[in-house]
């Protein structure tokens, strides 16, 4: 949202001065969209409750996850929800237990993403046939759902257990974290939409950290990636190929470790929060370039309470997220920080609005949306179990980024997939200026046709926020 500008014209001598005087921005408020309830007794919750993942998919509206259903966990353990940008929720699937009383398509769901042939795929913590350890999971948006992976199926839960963090590469493939299982770290995995499974990493303990925190992919093609902290336990920034090669980027130490995910900025550095685990040490987040050097710790210029899970890059620069347990009811914030650790903004939640923010996204459109594990505004005599919040900050639509192209080269009438971020609502991809059909997969994915009297050069993606192109030319044969 652009500053309003009140322009007083002084005439003196016959020159016209122009004073700009800066009005105050306005003051943000974050609105709820949709509140989960619960009934009175909490037992059942039927659309979910406690939600903790949110996207938007290619069809501009927004699906999300929430793990519980209630504490009767005897009839129901989570759901996939479908929103409107305009508020409107339906509940795609209901994990429920089978004649046997197993979950065997899972239980709690943890994390959700968007596939390139249009279905979602998920992860459950709990849940499938073999030993309750969670699942990987295909669902239509009509709520079909066939479960590609049960995990702890190997011996000694090789496999690993309690998968989360999925997410979406540039070669269609599916990537994930699981939890620690006992005295051996978690695994990092990767899984085809068709259900191949394979483990590409397990975490050493004493060198690398005992689990994933989520991963992004960079320009040269490999993932980067966080583990969770604790105090007992090395923490690290790492680097995994697509064919499973891992190198440890930084070790980080305790009092303070990584509280999110990398997130890949405009300027093709990593970026991500620092937690707190000391009076002494403030929150803080970190900067990175791809081969590990120059690597910065910023302290942030303000005194926070708790931890920042979850961060993005806005069409603003600035890196937006939220922070758990800090706001004037410490029900917690959402917080704009520069990328050098100045505190722009921090917009409180009330407890009405939400509490304990959880994921947060740019949709199409600027507006920031995101989830609250608490709190919200439910119907008189039902419980408040998070909510679906909005935030408008007056921020521009975001454009379109582009991170890699596959193939790089091929002939007139081929398809190429663009991969990248904020492709929801893109409207002309050209080759080197002519313009090209397309489709829309999900928000990192495009396919086009290489149109024909297409020439070498740069590819370029147009949505409402502008017009991207790629940084390397893409050859037509």
């Amino acid at each position: 949202m652009k500053r309003p500008l009140n322009f007083t014209l002084t005439l003196i001598l016959g020159v016209v001065f122009a004073t700009t005087v800066y009005a105050q921005p306005p003051k943000l408020a974050i609105t709820q969209l949709f509140g989960f309830a619960c009934d009175s007794t909490g037992q059942t919750c039927v659309d979910g409750e406690n939600p903790n993942s949110l996207i938007q998919s290619s069809d501009g509206n927004f699906y999300g996850t929430a793990p519980f259903s209630g504490s009767d966990t005897q009839t129901s353990f989570g759901t996939v929800f479908k929103i409107t940008p305009s508020g409107q929720l339906t509940v795609i699937y209901t994990f429920r237990p089978n004649q046997n009383h197993e979950y065997a398509n899972g239980a709690a769901p943890s994390s959700l993403v968007e596939g390139n042939d249009g279905f979602l795929y998920g992860t459950t913590i709990y849940g499938g046939n073999t030993n309750g350890a969670g699942v990987v999971f295909k669902l239509s948006k009509t709520g079909v759902i066939h479960t590609l992976h049960q995990f702890c199926s190997l011996a000694q839960c090789a496999d690993g257990s309690g998968p989360d963090h999925l997410m979406l590469a540039s070669d269609g493939n599916l990537y994930g974290a699981t939890q620690q299982q006992g005295n051996t770290g978690g695994v990092l995995f990767r899984i085809t939409p068709s259900g191949s499974y394979k483990v590409l990493h397990t975490f050493d303990l004493n060198t690398e950290g005992p689990a994933g925190l989520g991963m992004t992919e960079a320009s040269d093609g490999n993932l980067y990636g966080t583990t969770v902290g604790a105090q007992t336990v090395i923490t690290s920034l790492f680097r995994l190929t697509p064919a499973g090669k891992f190198t440890v980027l930084h070790i980080f130490h305790y009092a303070q470790f990584p509280d999110s995910s990398p997130i890949l900025a405009a300027n093709g550095k990593l970026y991500g929060a620092l937690s707190r685990f000391s009076d002494q040490v403030k929150l803080g987040i970190f900067e990175c370039n791809l081969s590990g050097q120059e690597f910065q710790q910023i302290p942030l210029q303000i005194s926070f309470n708790s931890s920042i899970p979850h961060i993005l890059q806005a069409s603003d620069g600035n890196l937006w997220g939220t922070n758990i347990g800090d706001g004037d009811s410490h029900n917690g914030t959402i917080v704009s920080l520069s990328p050098h650790g100045k505190t722009l903004q921090n917009v409180s939640f009330e407890g009405t609005n939400g509490s304990v923010p959880d994921a947060v996204v740019q949709s199409s459109d600027g507006t920031i949306l995101g989830l609250t594990v608490w709190g919200g505004s439910v119907t008189q005599g039902d419980v408040a179990s998070g909510v679906v919040y909005t935030l408008d900050a007056g921020l521009a639509a975001p454009k379109p980024s582009i991170v890699i192209l596959t193939p790089s080269r091929g002939k007139m009438g081929s398809q190429v997939r663009i991969y990248g971020d904020h492709l929801v609502g893109s409207t002309q991809v050209t080759f080197n200026g002519v313009s090209a059909t397309f489709q829309v997969l999900n928000v990192h994915t495009i396919s086009a046709t290489v149109p024909q009297g297409a020439t070498t050069g740069l590819i370029a993606v147009t949505n409402a926020g502008g017009t991207t192109t790629s940084k390397k030319n893409f050859t037509v044969q």
